[in-house]
């Protein structure tokens, strides 16, 4: 209990997967983290919470990889969740999909990506014209290899935020341009449309 570390901030946005669904911006700190003070307070020299101890890399050989959310961000978080029950402005893109791994890739002569098994009816993938079969191998420009990746790379971009998307269909690399939804939770929006 109450376990206190040192060290410096050695980078800023990092975003990091705590989850196959969550990607969120960090800054990199070389305290400790463990499961005693995780969720605590970071603090600079002046005294002040400059943000929320959250997250360690761990691998076999690799320490002092720690991971703190920023205090504006945690400020709006909670101020979100308190008044609408989630996090507003995230972006959404509304597929189902399935990674296409290399093995996959090479076996059915297809690039490596994200396969769209089916799209949210209405949703922004649908409007922008991404179907069924469809690989999306980059995103913004930045190739994507699975579904992680490109979940990783949306939550860089804010609902209503248009970018590119690189596509795979039938032979043919396409460009086509999606405008993001916001996420709404499925609880927080039945509770909604019930009330």
């Amino acid at each position: 209990e109450f376990t206190m570390t040192d060290g410096i901030i050695s980078s800023l946005e990092r975003y990091i997967s705590t989850s196959d669904t969550v990607s969120m911006n960090m800054f990199q700190i070389d305290a400790a983290i463990n499961s005693g003070n995780s969720g605590g307070p970071v603090f600079n020299s002046k005294g002040e919470v400059i943000g929320v101890a959250t997250a360690k890399y761990s691998l076999s050989g690799v320490e002092g990889l720690a991971f703190a959310l920023p205090i504006d961000d945690v400020v709006d978080i909670a101020n979100d969740l308190s008044q609408y029950g989630y996090v507003k402005g995230r972006a959404y893109m509304g597929i189902y999909y399935y990674d296409v791994d290399a093995q996959y890739a090479y076996y059915y002569s297809v690039p490596t990506g994200v396969y769209v098994e089916s799209t949210v009816e209405g949703g922004c993938a649908e409007k922008a014209g991404i179907k069924h079969g469809d690989i999306i191998t980059a995103i913004n420009g930045v190739k994507v290899v699975s579904g992680a990746q490109l979940k990783a790379e949306i939550a860089k971009f804010s609902a209503g935020d248009t970018t590119s998307l690189t596509i795979y269909r039938e032979g043919e690399t396409l460009e086509v341009r999606v405008t993001f939804d916001e996420y709404v939770p499925e609880r927080v929006a039945t509770r909604t449309s019930v009330d």
